[in-house]
C-alpha cells in the first residue's frame, strides 16, 4: 500500500504550522511506501507528485477548526472535510477542499485529513503550548494509523 502524507501550514502563523512541522519530522523515519511532503501553505503544488505516486491513501495534516479544545486532533475522512471550518478563508493559497478535488479528478484514492484544533493563527506568534505539547501524541497517532492499514 502506498501512502502520501502531506503536511500543510504556515510556520509563521502560530499553530497553523503544525502540519508542516510534523511532516518535516516524519520525512526520514518512514518506509519507502510512505511518501511525506512538507507542503507549507501551498498543497496544490504537490498535486502532480501525489498523482504520479498513485497512492492508495493520501493523508493531509493541517490545523483546522472543528470546535474542539486547542491541541485536540481527529482523523476526518473525505466526506467530512467539507464541514470543517478554516475561518473566514483558508490560510493556504487554494482551499484544501479544492486541492482534494483536483487530486480526485486525476486519481481515485482514499483521502483523509488529520485535523489539529489550533488556538491561534496570528501572524508572527509562536506555536501555542497546547499544540506544541501534543506534537508527540499526534505523531504517535499518525504512525499507529498508517502501520495498521
Amino acid at each position: 500500500m502506498t501512502i502520501v502524507i502531506l503536511g500543510v501550514g504556515n510556520r509563521m502563523r502560530a499553530d497553523d504550522g503544525i502540519g508542516s512541522i510534523i511532516a518535516s519530522e516524519l520525512m526520514s523515519h518512514l518506509p519507502d511506501n510512505i511518501l511525506v511532503y512538507d507542503a507549507e501553505s501551498s498543497p496544490e503544488n504537490y498535486i502532480d507528485k501525489i498523482v504520479q505516486a498513485k497512492p492508495d491513501w493520501v493523508i493531509f495534516i493541517d490545523a483546522c477548526n472543528f470546535k474542539a479544545q486547542p491541541g485536540e486532533f481527529k482523523l476526518f475522512e473525505e466526506s467530512e472535510i467539507q464541514d470543517i471550518s478554516y475561518g473566514l478563508l483558508s490560510t493556504h493559497t487554494l482551499p484544501l477542499t479544492l486541492t482534494i478535488e483536483l487530486i480526485k479528478q486525476q486519481h481515485k484514492c482514499r483521502i483523509s485529513l488529520l485535523g489539529i484544533q489550533p488556538k491561534s493563527f496570528l501572524m508572527g506568534m509562536e506555536m501555542s503550548d497546547e499544540i506544541s505539547s501534543n506534537k508527540s501524541r499526534i505523531i504517535d497517532y499518525l504512525l499507529k494509523i498508517i502501520h495498521n492499514k
